[in-house]
């Protein structure tokens, strides 16, 4: 705590921005000779509490007390009779326009006719110049202040019978004891002895203070209700005095985790015209203990909405059903199937394909690329309105975008174009208080790349293009597009163009969240976004592939060799090993660093050990340590192999765990309201663990509840599950005896912290963005099957996520097979294995 210069400094500062930077002239002196009798008013007995607030006041006025333009008689009356309140405040508040920034100033002119509440104003008054002193305490000051403004109006009159008279009590300890019992008490039968005559009435005037609209005096819920919201208000004067003898600093609020609901992303049917957004709910201000991240989609159906906006409204039943038409279709849309209408067959993109590049063909493209060398823009081509439509569709086709690149942002480099990909989720930064050796090594940006003759033409034709003529080209492009259907009879169409890269990729066995991340889809547009890091190389493979398949689809059957080369410029990307930098990678930074992890897993495999060795069957100390140390490891083991939210009760209990199966009940009843839980299946060396452990637990709870300990009691717990299957103990060195702790939030993340300081949900960025080889383990490999693969949607089930819609990959149309699950969990058991996890016995050395 700050000393006492310091904390009258404090004093004089909140008085001068309370007081003087509102009131001025005969304001302030009016308000100095409410100050006054405060001061005055205080019981002798609490001034040698409140010595220093006593004395920093005093000094404070003195130094304000200059000549005064008041009268003698009207100070005197302002002193003995308070301030004319609705005068006063009419003509201080004509400059402000939030009256809460007067909270100081109403107290002070608020007094009460009754000395009983004049002198809990000035003790709490006193109490508040304490909070100021410790610091961190606005919020409390307030509120107080205004609490016993209360007390002088019909507000809070009903509470002053509750309330002592301080003048009798000896200490602010006896007044704190005071309020306690008073709390404690039955007020309604007291107010209801006391005044049985008008207590009816009197509760009818405040009701709406002391019952909720729902609940009727003459219901048996009444004196309950009652005697709750009275111990409530009584509280308000409990807390001031607790500050005090705190004898410290307030805290920081930390904002609690909220929701809000935003719209993601508007589709415009290319069939009906008609618009259709996403609704959902995104989550904010999460703590670092919380299971959701900042911006995460809330995965629950019934919290997720599509609102349609029709072009041509009809009967509000009939537009009703077709509105969920629609949304079906667009659930359809979202699995990317080969069949669906909506998304452009390999044979229309090859039609298109080959009409954009006999448009651009015609341009002198040897000038172009040779006059790359030179400034920009000492070349005059001839070209037309066509010729930059084509050019259009065809960076439309291979960005994925709806929009144009940023010129300015457009670099050539060897072999192609680059164009910078931020992709920024909340815990893209590393946070001061985490271990930033664990953290991944990120870069601000990574590169898109492009063909150089597509730059090079773009830096001729659309670079420095105007708003005006852009919207001509962007015409253009529906009357080509219309053009096309018509002579060739395809069914192309904008979005269709557009979509073809996220269409062709997610067929292509790519991950959806790498996809999303390629075409910079908001961070809010997929669950999986907030946990995911992505690599440079993994993004570059996705455009060289795609490239290549547009190339193959639409020149595979000419036969002049030397017309494919010319053509060929319009895809060609640089080989991989040339470009290199392919470990630089964007994201979250805690897809933590394998070589880290592996090293704290081996130093807690070193620890368990090393209390095996140590304990002794009947020292209380050893047991405990080896307990508390074995659960930190098998708490980051289930982490990783479960991807289980941190939550109140972490893991669930031995009954959710089949270890016959592996399979592993997960209870989503705190982060989903709709769906109750879900399944996922154990790897082999968690599973074997948790077998483990249940040996070690029941040999142990049968000796221990033989010699009557009660640690045997607590081991009995966990195997018949009426506690968690995390649990830790602690020793009472003073008896012996052994309790559990009773698990919150902040236990674990305090402990956990000392081995992984890192947010409590590391493990799910950890799995999220898994890479072999730089590569994400959630795409297809190159020349593999797609059947040897993992799908977007099995880490999502996994994860508890819901597709880009809110429709749970397990849903009643889903493709989804469970054998998919068990097939990933071996799969992260080699991840397990590999960086460091073992199966440890727990059996007495």
């Amino acid at each position: 705590m700050a000393n006492k210069d310091s904390n009258s400094t404090n004093i004089k500062d909140w008085l001068k921005l309370n007081l003087l930077d509102f009131a001025n002239g005969n304001d302030l002196e009016i308000l100095l000779i409410e100050l006054k009798f405060l001061k005055d008013t205080l019981p002798e007995q609490f001034r040698s509490e409140l010595k220093d607030e006593y004395r920093t006041l005093s000094e404070w006025i003195k130094t304000l007390d200059v000549n005064s333009n008041l009268t003698k008689t009207h100070e005197l009356q302002i002193y003995e009779n308070g301030i004319a309140h609705k005068v006063f405040l009419e003509n201080i508040r004509k400059p402000h326009l939030h009256l809460k920034d007067l909270y100081l100033i109403t107290f002070l002119i608020h007094r009460a006719d009754s000395s009983k509440i004049n002198t809990i104003r000035a003790v709490y008054f006193f109490l508040c110049l304490r909070m100021v002193e410790l610091t961190d305490y606005d919020s409390r000051i307030e509120t107080t202040l205004d609490e016993c403004r209360f007390l002088t109006n019909k507000t809070r009159e009903f509470l002053v019978p509750f309330l002592p008279d301080v003048t009798e009590l000896k200490s602010l300890k006896d007044i704190e004891e005071f309020l306690i019992n008073a709390q404690q008490n039955d007020s309604y039968t007291r107010w209801l002895d006391e005044r049985p005559l008008t207590f009816d009435f009197e509760i009818q005037k405040y009701k709406n203070r002391l019952l909720s609209k729902e609940t009727s005096l003459s219901s048996v819920e009444a004196q309950f209700e009652i005697n709750e919201r009275i111990a409530k208000y009584l509280y308000e004067y409990i807390l001031p005095i607790e500050n005090y003898f705190k004898n410290d600093s307030g805290i920081t609020r930390v904002t609690t985790e909220t929701h809000k609901i935003i719209s993601i992303l508007q589709d415009k049917d290319d069939i009906t015209g008609n618009t259709v957004s996403d609704l959902t709910y995104i989550s904010e201000n999460a703590s670092e203990a919380n299971g959701f991240e900042d911006q995460e989609r809330q995965d629950d159906e019934e919290q997720s909405f599509e609102q349609v906006n029709f072009e041509q409204p009809t009967n509000y039943y009939l537009d009703k059903i077709r509105a969920e038409q629609q949304v079906n279709c667009r659930h359809q849309r979202t699995l990317s199937q080969v069949t669906d209408v909506n998304v452009a067959h390999a044979d229309e993109v090859q039609i298109l394909v080959t009409y954009l590049l006999n448009s651009l063909m015609s341009l002198d493209i040897r000038s172009i690329n040779a006059d790359n060398n030179d400034e920009q823009g000492t070349l005059n081509i001839e070209y037309d309105l066509d010729h930059q439509t084509s050019l259009y569709l065809l960076i439309i086709l291979l960005t994925g975008r709806s929009e144009l690149l940023i010129s300015e942002d457009l670099r050539e480099s060897y072999l192609c174009y680059r164009y910078p990909l931020e992709f920024a989720p909340t815990r893209s930064k590393v946070q001061e208080n985490w271990d930033s050796k664990l953290c991944a090594d990120n870069t601000s940006t990574l590169n898109l790349f492009y063909p150089i003759a597509v730059g090079n033409i773009y830096s001729h034709l659309l670079r420095n293009i105007s708003t005006k003529v852009l919207e001509e080209v962007k015409q253009k492009a529906s009357e080509a597009l219309k053009a096309i259907n018509k002579k060739s009879k395809t069914r192309l169409t904008f979005n269709k163009v557009k979509n073809y890269l996220e269409h062709y990729l997610i067929q292509s066995g790519r991950d959806q969240a790498l996809v999303n991340v390629l075409i910079s889809k908001p961070i809010h547009h997929s669950s999986a976004l907030p946990y995911f890091n992505v690599s440079q190389l993994d993004l570059f493979l996705c455009q060289y592939d795609f490239n290549d398949h547009l190339y193959d689809i639409a020149f595979n059957t000419v036969s002049d060799e030397s017309k494919c080369n010319e053509e060929y410029q319009f895809f060609e990307l640089p080989d991989e090993r040339v470009t290199g930098y392919w470990d630089k990678q964007i994201g979250s930074v805690l897809a933590i660093r394998e070589s880290r992890l592996t090293s704290i897993v081996s130093d807690l495999i070193t620890q368990i050990n090393s209390a095996l060795w140590d304990k002794k069957t009947l020292n209380p100390r050893s047991i405990v340590d080896l307990h508390n140390i074995f659960t930190d490891y098998l708490y980051v083991l289930l982490s990783v192999s479960s991807g289980y939210r941190p939550v109140r009760e972490p893991f669930g209990r031995l009954v959710d765990i089949d270890v016959r199966t592996k399979k592993y009940f997960i209870s989503d009843k705190e982060n989903r309201q709709h769906t109750r839980g879900r399944y996922i299946y154990l790897p082999d060396i968690a599973n074997q663990q948790i077998e483990q452990y249940i040996k070690y637990l029941k040999s142990n709870a049968f000796i221990l509840n033989s010699l009557g300990n009660s640690l045997g009691d607590i081991y009995s717990d966990i195997l018949d599950s009426n506690i968690g299957l995390i649990t830790y103990l602690k020793l009472d060195e003073k008896t012996n005896t052994i309790t559990e702790v009773s698990l919150t939030k902040t236990f674990i993340h305090g402990r956990l912290s000392k081995i992984l300081d890192l947010p409590s949900n590391w493990h799910r960025h950890f799995i999220r963005s898994y890479k072999s080889l730089e590569v994400g383990i959630f795409s297809a490999k190159p020349n593999s099957s797609l059947s040897n693969s993992f799908g977007h949607d099995v880490i999502g089930a996994w994860m508890g996520h819901a597709d880009e819609l809110g429709f749970d990959y397990y849903d009643k149309h889903s493709g989804l097979r469970r054998s998919e699950l068990r097939r990933f969990s071996d799969e992260l058991n080699g991840i397990i294995k590999y960086n460091g996890f073992k199966v440890i016995s727990l059996e007495t050395r």
